[in-house]
């Protein structure tokens, strides 16, 4: 049985990018976050929720701690 899913364009945009340039190691969720506070994740389209995938490929690893992000942004920056 196969899902017919209704996706902005945006959202169907990344999914794109992620499948051109992403290893397939897994059938991805067709949700794109695009930010994260706490517990919680929100998509491209705005839409927020609760983050409970963290075994889920780079979910795991919370969301803008400062003391995670500080050596990226350091690196990001250069």
């Amino acid at each position: 049985m196969e899902t017919t899913l209704s996706m902005s364009t945006s959202t169907q945009y990344y999914l794109d990018l992620e499948e051109k340039y992403s290893a397939h190691n897994y059938h991805p969720i067709p949700v794109v976050i695009n930010r994260g506070e706490g517990v919680f994740v929100w998509d491209v389209e705005g839409k927020s929720y609760y983050d409970f995938l963290s075994g889920y490929s780079a979910l795991n690893h919370d969301i803008a701690i400062p003391k995670s992000c500080r050596p990226f942004l350091s690196r990001h920056k250069r």
